[in-house]
């Protein structure tokens, strides 16, 4: 081979392994977000469930469907 075609090789071995490099902190980052909007919408979950409980509880003990 000759001293160019090894540069090239060099050159493309290494552009390879810093696109696999910043791949992985890029998929890093993506669990991280990931995992944060999980245990948002985890939350969010929980509050509307407890929205929902309390407001039947509230509407049960303000008389519920017996009439006036």
């Amino acid at each position: 081979m000759s001293e160019a075609r090894l540069t090239e090789l060099e050159r493309r071995i290494g552009a390879l392994e810093m696109r696999g490099a910043v791949d992985e902190v890029h998929r890093v980052n993506v669990e991280q977000r990931l995992g944060a909007i999980e245990d948002t919408l985890k939350w969010l979950v929980r509050l509307v469930l407890g929205a929902v409980i309390l407001g039947g509880i509230g509407y049960g003990l303000g008389g519920g469907l017996m009439p006036p």
